[in-house]
Formats: structure tokens, C-alpha cells, sequence
């Protein structure tokens, strides 16, 4: 079950740190080079359209599934073991990216509030956007890796004492 959470974990935080990858690698400079006022009405119609539920949905589901595998894991075996350290970590690195995200938010959020003539204000939205932006990618791509390692590791230490003395105290 602990391997079933932390695939899903790695699915959707995989999504998520690949969408945040684009933003950093391709989208930032392409809007650069654009201009606020593109950058602004994209940003209104994709993050304050469809965007504001499915990316904090992704957030929350990631960190949710992730968490859920360490709770998990931690009930299931009488100690962390060599497995349960990528588990442990995957929803640490997820529940700190969270605090990230809601500094992020409201620079989205002001693009509600900001005509397109007022270039100071979209120049700070824009940059404080990507500066949070950068931590999020980060952590979603540690998190990521980390579910990945958990998989694997989970799969590979099957006969770890922690989690062998569980499986036969279970049977």
C-alpha cells in the first residue's frame, strides 16, 4: 500500500514539478521576450482561469498522497529502516513547498486587481511570481525525486528488518 501512495505521489507531484520545469525553462523567457501585458492576459485567462483549482489541487493531492505514504509507513514498521528515509522526506519537502505556494499565490491573484497601462505593478507581479515560482520548482522536483527513491527503495529493501519483523508479526 506504502508503494501504491508513493507511485500515486510521484505521478501527480511529477506532474507538477515538470509544469514548474516549463515555467522556468521555456515560459519565463518567452514571456521576457513578449512582454508583461501578453504575459498578464495569459496569466488571467490560464492561472486565474482553469489554474486556480487544478494547480492548488495538484499541490494539495501531492502533498496529501505523499504524507499518506509516510503515515503509512511509519504505522505499518517498528522503525524508519533504510526505506523509510525517501518516504519520510518525499512529504517533508511537499509540506514545505506548501507555505511557498500561498507566498506565490497572491501575485497571480493581483493580476485581478491591475490594469494593463500599470506596467510597475505587473513588472512586480510578474518577477514575484517567478522569484516564488523557483522555490516551488525546486521543492516539487525534490519532492518528486524523493517518491521516486521511496519507490525504489521500497521495492528494494523488502527484507529490511524493520519491515520484515512487521510482516511477520502481521501474518
Amino acid at each position: 500500500m506504502t508503494v501504491g501512495l508513493s507511485l500515486a505521489a510521484a505521478i501527480v507531484n511529477g506532474l507538477l514539478a515538470g509544469g514548474n520545469v516549463d515555467r522556468a525553462i521555456v515560459a519565463r523567457p518567452a514571456w521576457t521576450h513578449l512582454g508583461l501585458v501578453p504575459w498578464a492576459e495569459y496569466s488571467r485567462h490560464a492561472d486565474l482561469g482553469n489554474g486556480q483549482w487544478f494547480y492548488p489541487a495538484m499541490a494539495l493531492g501531492g502533498t496529501l498522497l505523499s504524507v499518506l505514504a509516510a503515515v503509512l509507513f511509519l504505522s505499518r514498521n517498528r522503525g524508519i529502516g533504510k526505506s523509510g528515509w525517501p518516504v519520510l522526506l518525499a512529504a517533508s519537502l511537499m509540506v514545505i513547498c506548501l507555505p511557498i505556494s500561498f507566498e506565490a499565490a497572491p501575485f497571480i491573484q493581483s493580476l485581478r486587481h491591475i490594469e494593463n497601462q500599470n506596467l510597475a505593478l505587473l513588472e512586480s507581479a510578474f518577477a514575484g511570481s517567478f522569484f516564488w515560482g523557483r522555490f516551488q520548482m525546486l521543492l516539487h522536483v525534490a519532492g518528486f525525486s524523493a517518491n521516486l527513491w521511496a519507490i525504489v527503495s521500497l521495492c528494494w529493501h523488502r527484507n529490511d528488518p524493520t519491515i520484515a519483523a512487521y510482516s511477520r508479526s502481521a501474518g
